[in-house]
């Protein structure tokens, strides 16, 4: 990654919090991942025979490099691989948090299948040494039916989510890490769709009053959370105060763009690695004071 400075300054000109540079980070035996392709180190890649996401993406990551989990382990000093690999990445690109998604064939697992695919690997048994990442409803919002009610959709993601929480919590896991769902109708495939719209910004609210509800009635758990429908306004609302000079088209049309770096999207759905490193300094100073 060759802007990490550059990324630390940019959160803290936009006002945000950023990682002090002699924080210390919690020590953690792993980092284990379940969501969607924001967090997808090569599992859709390997399900497909290497088929999707095929180059120019990296080395089969939903974008033009390394990811933001890789960015947090690395800072964490911690592997992170696609569980078909035998890591401890779960999630899978195209995965929703609400059901199972049928693809080519195949069923891509919901969130709450990924976890509980991770306990009969483990004999029902989680670390509780471990951070555990829970992401994901980018999909539910993106593939609701035409008319569906942003309150209801934004209450299912975050009770999928919960429903995460409770299994591992139930199971050994202490420690959680929790982005939101980002503000999806900036997306370029949202089209700036007010439904996308409103059921992202419902989906936080429910997120907030549900983490909070979890950690009241959940003793001895830590849940971290990460304000991604905040950071994605702000960089949308500000684009230049974080480095960018296009905020709206993809990178990868028909060709590579000349200048991915100052680009926020690689295509109409993720995010360059640029922008993947903003999310990963929030990430970082959601487990700072840890």
């Amino acid at each position: 990654m060759r802007l990490p400075v550059r990324t630390l300054a940019l959160i803290g000109s936009c006002a945000l919090a950023t990682l002090s540079a002699s924080a210390q980070q919690p020590a953690y035996s792993a980092i284990y991942a379940f969501g969607d392709s924001a967090v997808d180190v090569g599992n859709a890649f390997l399900a497909t025979g290497g088929q999707n996401p095929a180059p120019p993406y990296f080395n089969g990551h939903f974008s033009n490099g390394p990811i933001w989990i890789e960015h947090l382990a690395g800072s964490l000093g911690l592997p992170i691989l696609p569980a078909l690999a035998g890591g401890t990445d779960y999630a899978v690109g195209g995965a929703e948090v609400t059901a199972p998604v049928p693809y080519g064939g195949q069923t891509i697992p919901s969130v709450p299948q990924q976890v509980e695919e991770y306990l009969v690997q483990h004999g029902g048994k989680a670390d509780p040494h471990a951070l555990y990442v829970i992401e994901g409803g980018g999909n539910d919002i993106l593939n609701a039916p035409s008319g569906a009610n942003p309150a209801s959709l934004g209450f299912q993601v975050a009770t999928g989510i919960a429903q995460s929480v409770v299994l591992l919590r139930q199971a050994g896991a202490r420690r959680f890490l929790i982005p939101n769902v980002a503000n999806v109708a900036y997306l370029p495939a949202a089209a700036a769709n007010p439904t996308f719209a409103a059921a992202a910004s419902t989906a936080t609210d429910k997120w907030l009053d549900t983490l909070l509800a979890l950690e009241q009635h959940l003793p001895g758990v830590s849940i971290r959370r990460v304000n991604a429908y905040r950071l994605l306004n702000a960089i949308e609302n500000t684009p230049t105060h974080f480095g960018f000079t296009n905020v709206t088209t993809p990178c990868l049309t028909t060709v590579v763009c000349a200048d991915p770096d100052h680009t926020l999207f690689w295509d109409a759905f993720h995010f360059t690695e640029f922008g993947q490193s903003l999310f990963a300094v929030a990430a970082e100073d959601a487990l700072a004071d840890e």
